[in-house]
């Protein structure tokens, strides 16, 4: 559960919590882990592929603006999230519920942005997955932060629509500078 704390990295001059820096990582990077995902997807999946860009554009929408409600329905019922340490990892909905509320917590909302610099993936009849490294770019209380991350995603059809099945997500750790 989110009990666990970890230690501080520096962002940008402001020092933020590694556990919200993952957290606050979450808005904006499921729609761009997969907006190139059509370059590897054999033409007949084109319209699936759609359906799964406006799935994952509604996650990052709902999430940038703080709306749980709109974030759990983008989810599959068994969905799970998890972060880069130990005791980082979310499922069911009560566990997704008290996660996405900590996650709003850390960046102002509507004020969070990720710039994608790699994706990869591929999409098939039921299920999807993605890969991306970027740099997430927000605030908090209206300072400014900025930090790497690597995104893992899987999205699947749930009841003949497509819902996040498992996202994961990962930041460097260590010393500043290390």
């Amino acid at each position: 559960m989110m009990a666990n704390q970890f230690a501080e990295t520096k962002t940008k001059g402001n020092t933020m919590n590694r556990r919200n820096m993952i957290a606050a990582g979450i808005a904006g990077i499921s729609a761009a882990a997969i907006s190139k995902l059509g370059a590897q997807t054999p033409a007949t999946k084109n319209s699936e592929l759609e359906d799964v860009r406006k799935l994952l554009a509604a996650h990052d929408k709902a999430l940038t603006n703080h709306d749980l409600t709109g974030v759990m329905a983008s989810l599959a019922d068994d969905a799970a999230v998890m972060g880069t340490g130990p005791g980082e990892m979310w499922s069911g909905t009560e566990e997704l519920k008290l996660a996405y509320e900590h996650f709003f917590m850390v960046f102002d909302k509507g004020e969070q942005e990720y710039e994608a610099a790699f994706m990869h993936g591929a999409l098939a009849d039921d299920m999807g997955w993605a890969m991306t490294s970027g740099t997430v770019k927000g605030k908090k209380d209206g300072k400014e932060f900025s930090y790497p991350l690597n995104i893992s995603l899987t999205v699947a059809k749930n009841g003949g629509a497509w819902k996040i099945a498992a996202m994961h997500f990962s930041t460097l750790t260590g010393k500043e500078g290390a």
